[in-house]
């Protein structure tokens, strides 16, 4: 409407193949309306550009689910007996024919902002995200010859914001400098877990276990944040940590929040310098608010290759705080025995999970544009040369002796486990762009 009012909506339909044929389709809608203030309304001179916006939309997903995890499925085996072919059960979850698409909705808001000639400019929206009948895996005993199972059960929500803004402070002759600054924050809450079998909601689903296993694992529980890292702590009476007679730390066995394994906090700050023909590109990479267990450290406190376990190797350690009765207490461990001690801690997760926010230097290129002169006489309309480094350096870390993006999966199931990883990989590359 007079080039300053849009109104949008679209209805689709997705159908999954490989799940039950009587629940396998999903119908979802969306609308969305948007008001370019600047057309509409006098606003002062310093706004080249405003616009309002609002949208809800569905969506639906198969969570990924195969074709083997509705159906059992077979295989056999190298070996015969008696002449005969020898098979067994085809993996290790339980299939469940009855799995369904998983549906989602969403409202958004926003503001779109550009001034001063476009010099500057900021990008904000809000978002509320609800998902139904998420598609999750359960642990199961695995003495009933499988190890899990999938479901539909669970409510999810998310709701976050996110910021971009980006602007040329400078802008003198041949000179430019453009700077983008980007971030986002979503918090992901675990709504409903479903029911127990006597009808009670589920307080905590347990997801990947650590491979050290002394008792670390990712959970969802329920009213809090999505993939929290849980397990056990060094016991307290009144705040008081608790020893044995031998000064040895006494485990309290209940599982505790250790941290959330998903940053909720991520962000960027790109820089960006242009001098005639020459361009310089500098990336900072951001995450916070998440936390790791590290199993890397927790086996170098097992092998004493932790720098932590040098005290004390020469002339014993002293360690003060309350016996199980709460009586104070203060024990000198002789340096023959101090390897108790370490192997004590490394038995208690809370000593592990660290605050595994970081800040790198995620991408710095150098190019140069070759002058359109000299390329328009071998018929090239542009050319530019440069050499990129990815994943050059952390800028800031707390998580001691790795990078503080490690882990050993990329799923969901694991955010927040780390064990034994690899160090990252620094790239150093050249990259030419030629147009005809």
């Amino acid at each position: 409407w007079r080039n300053s009012i849009f109104l949008n909506g679209t209805v689709r339909r997705d159908q999954f193949s490989q799940l039950n044929p009587d629940d396998n389709a999903v119908w979802y809608p969306s609308v969305g309306l948007s008001m370019v203030l600047t057309e509409v309304f006098e606003l002062p001179s310093i706004f080249t550009f405003a616009k309002i916006r609002g949208s809800y939309a569905e969506s639906g997903a198969d969570g990924g689910v195969g074709f083997n995890e509705l159906n059992q499925t077979f295989r056999l085996e190298g070996a015969t007996h008696q002449g005969a072919s020898l098979g067994e059960l085809n993996g290790n979850r339980v299939p469940n024919p009855n799995i369904a698409a998983f549906s989602s909705s969403e409202i958004e808001f926003g503001l779109d902002l550009r001034m001063f000639n476009n010099r500057l400019g900021i990008d904000f929206a809000y978002y509320l995200r609800t998902t139904e009948d998420e598609i999750l895996g359960l642990n199961i005993s695995p003495t009933s010859g499988f190890n899990n199972t999938r479901i539909n059960f669970a409510e999810l929500q998310n709701q976050g914001v996110e910021l971009l803004i980006n602007g040329t402070p400078i802008q003198a002759g041949d000179f430019r400098w453009d700077v983008s600054f980007n971030m986002a924050y979503n918090i992901s809450e675990a709504v409903n877990l479903g029911l127990d079998s006597e009808g009670n909601p589920v307080e905590s689903i347990a997801l990947d276990e650590s491979r050290i296993r002394t008792g670390e694992r990712i959970r969802h529980v329920l009213g809090e944040r999505l993939g929290l890292v849980t397990g056990s702590t060094h016991m307290r009476i009144d705040g008081q940590l608790v020893y044995d007679a031998n000064g040895l730390p006494i485990e309290d066995p209940e599982f505790q929040i250790l941290g959330e394994g998903r940053h909720p906090f991520s962000g960027g700050i790109t820089n960006e310098f242009f001098y005639k023909n020459f361009s310089l590109m500098a990336l900072v990479d951001m995450r916070a608010g998440g936390s790791m267990f590290s199993g890397t450290n927790n086996l170098a406190y097992f092998f004493g290759f932790h720098e932590e376990t040098l005290e004390g190797r020469e002339s014993g350690i002293t360690v003060s705080g309350v016996d199980m009765n709460g009586e104070a207490l203060t024990v000198d461990i002789p340096a023959e025995e101090v390897d108790d001690y370490y192997q004590a801690i490394r038995g208690i997760p809370e000593y592990f999970v660290y605050d595994a926010g970081f800040g790198k230097l995620r991408e710095l290129a150098l190019g140069y544009q070759l002058p359109r002169s000299f390329l328009s006489t071998i018929g090239i309309q542009s050319a530019k040369f440069s050499v990129v480094g990815r994943n050059l350096a952390i800028l800031w870390s707390d998580v001691p002796n790795i990078d503080p993006e490690s882990g050993y999966t990329h799923g969901n199931r694991a955010q927040g486990l780390e064990f034994f990883a690899v160090p990252t990989t620094r790239n150093i590359g050249f990259n030419l762009s030629v147009t005809f």
